[in-house]
């Protein structure tokens, strides 16, 4: 299976570090050209961040497989005028400077328009384009902080933490992508373009759950709080210690998904118990239902042997992997979530590809991440009709 969704699609990306590298990256994977603006003898800021070995940078292998790379100075006219003849050539625009610099440099939605009507063009921020923070200058930390997020998140006695990954990032990355299909069907219907505005902290606030209906449902009776390894409000959902350092998370629910949980743990007395037989009345009684469990769990030798149990009963439960055992995964491994990469600086690496599956086409791409500007002639050639001195001239002039 070779097909891909986005063939023939183009993306001009002005995008770095990783929400919008993250986006150009499930696009090119789905199919599209991703031509990649790169500042001359620097590149994305991403190339320079670790772990770097062998001169190469995972984090930028990671985000960039496949697509092309072009360097510009994008403060040059010469430059200018050549990125206003790929835009005539492409469908989608992407860019996630601070709001303001793509207008400041003259690459604002309105003159793209003006070479390519239908043009799609994608900005991610921390704040969105507009408004009273829209200035401020932030990254996936400060979504995380000004989203509900991170108050969210760690033990009730202990200050806020931060996600372990930067969610706040990918998490705009995912709606991105979402918005970018919607406008590109919206353009088969009608022939029009559009302006997509995403706001990291926007997408974070929209994805804190019942944080926001418990407040206002209440009156702000109830105010949300960090909740720890367990939810707030009902159980047994949440994270436990089997002993020995492994831990395992498990959910019961419901009344069914209880009844088989207590009848695995040999605890029937606690099935019907008023203190326990509802979801609301067990995180009432966390501490007891808490303690049943991990009593139970740390009776095993091996904690295999209580998942194994609880798999019989049904009962929806799963070890807490680390990074070697994930690797390690048949599961992942089966549905081609790890991808070998031949790079040319730091040879056959493993990375994690784009987790979206379909029956006719595919996502797997091995092609390893562009070099700095290695498709800069290529590009101008093909796409702008330069001839090989008006490049050569562009690099003694520093334009490329």
């Amino acid at each position: 299976m070779t097909e891909k969704n986005l063939a023939g699609i183009r993306v001009l990306d002005f995008t770095r570090v990783l929400a919008g590298p993250y986006l150009t990256q499930m696009l090119c994977d789905l199919g599209a050209e991703v031509i990649k603006i790169e500042q001359p003898g620097k590149g994305a800021d991403e190339r320079a961040f670790s772990p770097i070995v062998k001169g190469q940078s995972g984090y930028y292998m990671m985000l960039n497989r496949g697509k092309k790379s072009i360097t510009l100075n994008l403060k040059d006219p010469k430059a200018k005028e050549i990125v206003f003849e790929l835009a005539k050539k492409s469908d989608i625009i992407t860019e996630n400077f601070k709001p303001g610099v793509m207008d400041s440099l003259g690459f604002s939605y309105e003159a793209f328009k003006k070479v390519k009507p239908d043009i799609i063009m994608c900005s991610i921020s921390t704040f969105g384009q507009k408004g009273p923070y829209s200035q401020r200058v932030g990254y996936d930390i400060v979504a995380q902080a000004m989203s509900g997020l991170m108050w969210m998140t760690g033990d009730p006695d202990r200050p806020p933490t931060r996600s372990g990954t930067s969610i706040g990032d990918v998490n705009a990355s995912a709606h991105a992508l979402g918005a970018i299909g919607a406008a590109l069907y919206y353009r088969e219907k009608t022939g029009k373009g559009q302006y997509i505005d995403i706001s990291m902290r926007d997408c974070l606030t929209a994805i804190i759950e019942t944080a926001i209906p418990r407040y206002t449902m209440s009156g702000g009776q109830d105010k949300p709080m960090r909740s720890g390894r367990h939810h707030a409000t009902m159980a047994p959902y949440g994270v436990f210690d089997a002993g020995r350092g492994n831990y395992i998370v498990l959910g019961a629910l419901n009344q069914a998904i209880w009844t088989r949980l207590c009848t695995a743990m040999n605890r029937p007395e606690m099935i019907d118990d008023p203190r326990y037989n509802t979801p609301t009345a067990r995180a009432e009684n966390l501490s007891d239902v808490v303690t049943a469990i991990e009593t139970w769990l740390q009776s095993f030798a091996d904690v295999n042997e209580a998942l194994h149990i609880l798999e019989v009963h049904e009962v929806p439960s799963a070890p807490v992997l680390n990074i070697e055992q994930l690797l390690q995964d048949p599961q992942l491994l089966m549905r081609d979530m790890i991808i070998e990469v031949n790079d040319p600086i730091f040879g056959e690496v493993k990375l994690p590809a784009t987790p979206m599956r379909f029956s006719e086409t595919t996502v797997i791409n091995t092609t390893p991440a562009p070099l700095l500007g290695q498709h800069t002639e290529e590009v101008l050639k093909t796409l702008v009709g330069m001839t090989d001195a008006e490049i050569e001239a562009l690099r003694q002039n520093k334009v490329i």
